[in-house]
């Protein structure tokens, strides 16, 4: 180019056209003095339109400054002269960019000078609508091009709009309830940040608006929605972020209200057992019943026990509205402070539950067995049962002592218990940890329970029992089954002491995972081979796809399911069952947290796992906890050590745990 120095220099600066006269020239730069009385260091690059300096070039610097400011003014009262939409109407059909010259050709008459081009420049720039700058040049933009710009102008408006109602309405809020109504949108927006945090599809407007309103992080937030009305205080997040619902919709309410077990129950093809004793053994709070027991004494230490579950696959249609809602929920979820059941509780605590003094459809295992546990015969069959009792676990054992059929039962169940470990079955026991939240005074309150109980045993027990046979009754007819499967670990387990917790847990470490496969084979922890889940149809969905199967078979009709519809709908429901054990599991951990921030400064028992790459791993065996501690030159542990922990901090918020050793 030729000597710059002296020229008019046009250049976008803070979103506007700014001029400047330039002083020198340096390679690539251009030193310049602007209308502001400014030197700029200018890249060349950065140059959108080149003029004569004409009266701005002589005198000294106060006067080039003035000479600038008259030609800016002089410019931008021109630029207001052309008319952008006539001008893009004549050259709307060109393909290629136009250079500045034509189009200041074009809106003023007559010869062309640098304020024509500059104010043309000016205009097009500021109306940015119709023309897009490239390359010095100004292409216009297509009809398509110009409706598809003005629908995202008009988005951006609203998005502002939007932006400054939130803010207004968060600023004015009243420190008390009746609160206004919100600005449509808001509240979605703030609960999926808070949810979703920087996952969340409109994080960037919703962090726009908390922080021009000044709200604060995320714990000021969630509180700020608590507030509202929006969360509860103790707000399931877990859930929200696994976008798992509580409740049903209408339209599944409605096929609830058509369900009947009527027809399950006049089918002829079932064995009328409402003459046999049969009762359930289950939790005390416990209000959906799928298995019921019965035992027949022989008076040589055997008998006849049974196992009868609720035949909800007879009376749910495959693939029908309920079948899905039940595919889609996966399992039932069981929480310290709440319960999502997987079918509505019309179903799961009524129609399908085998409640006392009930008929009911059923599937039942009879299985004759000798007093050391050995199975002298067994039988699968179609039932219809009435339940005589309900116990609660508690009372069961307080019965065991009186009643001779629970009490035969019991001593059969601990027979067959040692027949599995014969088997190569191994006992890993670790303490179950049950939180539960005081109705009245909303504390946490935690009860370990060091071994199972008698009946818990039991009943334990006769579900393996059942699930073995189920499978076995699968694999001899050769329908396709979904069984379990675990591999032996790689090592022998040493099972030692029952109450040693540091042993058992490091040796589960050690196991293999099981796997949900077509093809029947050894389970190894329990020592049975095949296995799998037909146990708990109301609670499970992939039990009640086996179940469905198994009341196929057993009426001679042909299996419910192919090989290939069982390994699709485990493909389906697997993923959703995973993420229902991790609501259940962070709702668990929430909960102990908020034991532990209640024990602040407190000192609690712990015992050295294992070290780390930079942490020692320490379990709180009251809650069945793990934590760590930093990795320290005077920390001298070995694993399994009991040793002695202090709370130092616990928020069960942002799930942060700080412990020290004593």
């Amino acid at each position: 180019m030729s000597d710059p120095v002296g020229q008019l220099v046009e250049f976008i600066d803070k979103n506007r056209i700014n001029i400047g006269l330039v002083q020198s020239a340096k390679k690539t730069k251009l030193n310049i003095l602007t209308s502001a009385d400014k030197e700029l260091s200018l890249p060349q690059g950065r140059v959108l339109l080149m003029t004569s300096g004409g009266g701005a070039s002589g005198g000294n610097r106060q006067a080039q400054v003035e000479a600038l400011q008259d030609i800016l003014q002089r410019r931008e009262d021109m630029a207001g002269q052309v008319d952008v939409l006539e001008l893009w109407e004549l050259v709307a059909e060109e393909d290629d960019a136009l250079p500045l010259e034509e189009l200041a050709g074009l809106a003023f008459s007559g010869d062309v000078g640098g304020d024509h081009l500059s104010a043309t420049l000016r205009a097009l720039f500021d109306e940015h609508v119709h023309f897009k700058l490239s390359g010095g040049q100004f292409l216009p933009l297509s009809p398509e091009q110009l409706e598809q710009k003005q629908i995202q102008a008009e988005r951006e408006e609203n998005r502002r709009q939007q932006i400054d109602a939130s803010v207004e309405f968060l600023n004015n809020l009243p420190g008390q309830p009746p609160f206004p109504e919100p600005p449509e949108g808001l509240i979605d927006l703030l609960v999926d940040l808070v949810v979703h945090e920087d996952e969340s599809s409109s994080a960037k407007i919703a962090k726009e608006i908390v922080s021009l309103a000044e709200v604060g992080g995320r714990r000021q937030l969630f509180n700020l929605l608590v507030r509202l009305g929006v969360f509860d205080k103790h707000e399931n997040l877990p859930l929200r972020q696994e976008g798992i619902h509580k409740g049903f919709s209408p339209s599944i309410m409605e096929a609830v209200g058509a369900i009947s077990v009527g027809a399950a129950l006049e089918d002829g093809g079932r064995s009328d057992l409402t003459g046999l004793h049969t009762f359930t053994i289950d939790g005390a709070y416990t209000s959906d019943f799928d298995d019921a027991l019965s035992f027949q004494p022989d008076g040589r230490g055997g008998g006849v026990l049974g196992v009868h579950i609720t035949d909800a696959g007879a009376v749910l249609e495959s693939d029908g509205v309920l079948d899905m809602e039940g595919r889609g929920r996966g399992t039932s979820i069981y929480m310290p402070d709440d319960r999502i059941p997987m079918l509505p509780p019309m179903l799961s605590e009524d129609a399908l539950s085998l409640r006392q003094d009930m008929l009911r459809p059923a599937i039942s295992t009879f299985v004759e067995l000798d007093s050391q546990g050995n199975i002298l015969d067994w039988r699968l069959e179609r039932s219809i049962i009435r339940v005589d009792s309900r116990l609660t676990y508690d009372e069961a054992d307080g019965l065991l002592g009186d009643d001779m059929r629970l009490s035969d039962m019991h001593k059969v169940c601990l027979a067959l218990k040692r027949k599995r470990a014969q088997a190569g079955a191994y006992f890993l026991p670790l303490p179950e940890v049950i939180v539960g939240i005081d109705d009245e005074t909303g504390e946490v309150y935690v009860r370990r329970i060091d071994r199972e109980g008698a009946t818990r045993e039991m009943v334990a027990e006769t579900a393996i029992l059942a699930n073995w046979l189920a499978a076995r009754y699968l694999m001899e007819s050769e329908a396709p089954c979904l069984y379990r499967r675990q591999a032996p670990p790689s090592q022998p387990l040493n099972e030692g002491d029952p109450e040693d917790i540091y042993l058992h847990f490091s040796q589960r470490r050690l196991l293999n995972p099981a796997d949900l496969t077509t093809k029947p084979g050894l389970h190894s922890s329990l020592g049975v081979d095949p296995y799998t889940h037909a146990t708990s149809p109301i609670r499970r969905y992939l039990d009640l796809v086996v179940q469905r199967q198994l009341g196929s078979v057993l009426a001679g009709r042909e299996p419910a399911y192919t090989k290939q519809q069982l390994k699709d709908i485990a493909q389906e429901v697997e993923p959703v069952v995973r993420r229902a054990g991790r609501v259940r599991n962070m709702r668990q951990r929430y909960w102990l947290m908020r034991w532990l921030e209640a024990r602040r400064g407190q000192e609690l028992p712990a015992i050295a796992m294992e070290p780390q790459m930079r942490r020692w791993s320490i379990l709180l065996p009251d809650i069945m906890m793990l934590t760590g501690v930093p990795k320290t030159s005077d920390l001298k542990l070995k694993p399994g050590q009991q040793v002695t922990a202090i709370v130092e901090k616990a928020d069960a918020f942002n799930d942060i745990l700080r412990i020290k050793l004593v």
